[in-house]
């Protein structure tokens, strides 16, 4: 299943990329904890020095880029947290929960910082 994607503001080739008109409705990051929701793709080469790369913006607000490091789903795998700030947005702006695109419960979530320097015996908060 393809979702369409949100179209860049930018008019300007060289700073959108080409953008993809549509794609699966998750993401996965390999170097990320959380499966996100894309909102735009676009394909974009700096230079013919340089190999292409994708720039994915989710609804979240989070922009990542590379090569070889993402990989667009049907389905969150089981087991895994969609993005919660994702799920939010993107039902507020129409689209369908991440449990009707996937047809089964799709767990949500957020990632936690701890500091670790003062969770250690002996040191005083």
């Amino acid at each position: 299943m393809l979702i369409e994607l949100e179209k860049p503001k930018e008019t300007r080739p060289e700073v959108r990329g080409m953008p993809w008109s549509s794609c699966k409705p998750f993401v996965e990051n390999s170097k990320a904890v959380l499966i996100h929701r894309p909102r735009m793709v676009a394909m974009h080469r700096i230079s013919e020095k340089y190999r292409p790369h994708l720039a994915v913006s989710m609804w979240c607000g989070n922009t990542q880029t590379g090569t070889k490091k993402f990989t667009f789903l049907d389905a969150p795998p089981r087991g895994r947290i969609v993005c919660a700030r994702c799920e939010e947005k993107a039902t507020e702006a129409g689209l369908p929960s991440s449990t009707s695109l996937a047809g089964e419960h799709v767990h949500t979530g957020g990632v936690v910082a701890i500091a670790y320097c003062c969770t250690q015996e002996g040191i005083s908060k």
